[in-house]
């Protein structure tokens, strides 16, 4: 039996049980079940040789009256969820940074029948706090948006990854920016005292709700995860070094 086969006849089983009375027409878990599918299938992204990272932690919004139906069974659907991105994660070979979460939320702009989806790539162990004295040198936030899927299962053009930042010297500066320029220049968005940093040496862009960093035409280059690019997709953990400093990417509360 395949690994979508067991998956169906697990949450059959449930469907089939207690669940069966509560569930009619609206949002059945089946639907939610193959869309966490897609959704860490979409945002996986390759770290390393043979390393794939997929988002862990998942939240389904739903209308008030599928909300007000499995909150009943949030705790028993989520353990059965759980087990299906696990499962799904297994055989793809993804890994995760911490543990698996499926929580449940209303959404009052939903009817019945319709949900989303919201992923995050969320650490184990909850990330180091800003400096005192940080300074955000970047340009006007902008909010990332949540990905959906209407009844049929359909997802939205993919969404920026949740609060990115880069951490160096132990400042945290925000990326609320489509381009955030790094370098030893006053022009730069985030600036770098190495006399090794070009004034404008490497860039950090938001493309199709990745983050690439690229390098401009540095003197010394620019590195990612120990690798000479000109440009490479970053992810929560990823290091850029250029010059004697290192920039870590992070993903999470600022």
């Amino acid at each position: 039996m395949g690994m979508f086969d067991r998956m169906e006849k697990g949450i059959e089983r449930a469907v089939n049980g207690a669940f069966a009375k509560a569930f009619r027409s609206e949002v059945q878990p089946v639907e939610i079940a193959s869309a966490l599918r897609r959704e860490i299938d979409d945002r996986a992204t390759v770290v390393a040789r043979g390393r794939t990272l997929a988002p862990n932690t998942f939240v389904v919004e739903l209308g008030a009256g599928d909300h007000q139906r499995l909150g009943e069974w949030e705790d028993t659907l989520g353990d059965e969820l759980r087990d299906v991105v696990a499962e799904h994660a297994g055989n793809q070979e993804y890994s995760f940074v911490g543990p698996i979460t499926v929580r449940f939320e209303e959404a009052p702009d939903l009817d019945t029948g319709l949900f989303r989806v919201r992923s995050t790539t969320t650490r184990g162990t909850r990330p180091a706090q800003p400096h005192p004295q940080q300074q955000a040198l970047s340009r006007p936030q902008q909010q990332p948006q949540s990905q959906g899927y209407d009844n049929y299962g359909q997802p939205p053009a993919p969404q920026q990854p949740d609060h990115p930042s880069l951490v160096v010297d132990g400042r945290v500066y925000p990326i609320t920016a489509a381009v955030t320029v790094i370098g030893r220049g006053t022009e730069a968005d985030v600036i770098v005292d190495d006399i090794g940093v070009s004034r404008r040496h490497a860039e950090v862009r938001v493309e199709h709700g990745r983050l690439v960093a690229a390098d401009l035409g540095s003197t010394n280059g620019t590195y990612v995860d120990g690798e000479r690019i000109n440009t490479a997709e970053v992810v929560d953990g990823s290091q850029i070094k250029i010059g004697r400093s290192t920039l870590v990417v992070r993903f999470g509360s600022w």
